[in-house]
């Protein structure tokens, strides 16, 4: 089964135990009723974000004689170490994005670009944890930095490579309509949980996202 995720309340984090984006020890929280362990870590603002109109560099000029775009099935972060299979993913009745439960999956959200698309966001998105499983692979997103690489392969084999450009950390009432966006230039955004965990609520009250364009 999948659990909803809503658009306006998403966040998620992961940890692994390799590379710089490794997570602190101590630091976890199960996104199904456990509380956060100690203070929250501090909120992340990293590099540009894309120009809505501009593409980012490094950037691929995508035109006309592009390939079309892929559906994801695997993300890798290789420097937090990260390889985690892709599902696709929809929008519930409530309006909120349905992501998997188990916080080793991320969910690529359908009505999204797809990865290498010639325009638009793709939307990626998972739990930060889960009481079953701990961590989950997301949990690394706050250790991002600008020029790190992401990408996303579909089931074809192609592979469509990404260069992180900024992260950033909004509280859910604040998080952007357009890191949805299916307009402007081609880009990706990762999306988890951060910031305190809310016992009463039973969620985080923040929504870690690192926004990435693709590269050569």
């Amino acid at each position: 089964m999948a659990a909803a995720f809503d658009l306006a309340r998403a966040t998620v984090s992961v940890s692994r135990n390799a590379g710089r984006w490794q997570a602190g020890t101590g630091a976890a929280c199960l996104a199904f009723g456990l509380a956060l362990l100690g203070n929250p870590p501090a909120p992340v603002e990293l590099g540009a974000l894309p120009a809505p109109s501009t593409p980012s560099r490094p950037v691929v000029t995508v035109s006309a004689a592009s390939p079309a775009g892929t559906i994801p099935t695997q993300l890798e972060l290789p420097a937090g170490g990260v390889s985690a299979p892709v599902v696709p993913v929809a929008t519930g009745a409530d309006g909120a994005l349905v992501v998997p439960d188990a916080p080793s999956t991320v969910g690529w959200w359908s009505p999204s670009s797809l990865a290498g698309g010639r325009r638009g966001t793709t939307v990626i998105a998972g739990h930060v944890d889960s009481a079953a499983e701990g961590m989950g692979v997301l949990s690394v997103l706050r250790r991002a930095r600008p020029g790190d690489e992401v990408v996303l392969r579909g089931a074809e084999g192609r592979e469509v490579r990404y260069a992180v450009v900024a992260v950033r950390q909004y509280t859910k009432a604040e998080l952007p309509p357009e890191v949805f966006s299916s307009t402007g230039p081609p880009q990706l955004v990762l999306i988890t949980c951060g910031g305190r965990f809310d016992k009463a609520a039973r969620h985080y009250t923040d929504n870690v996202v690192v926004h990435a364009v693709p590269v050569g």
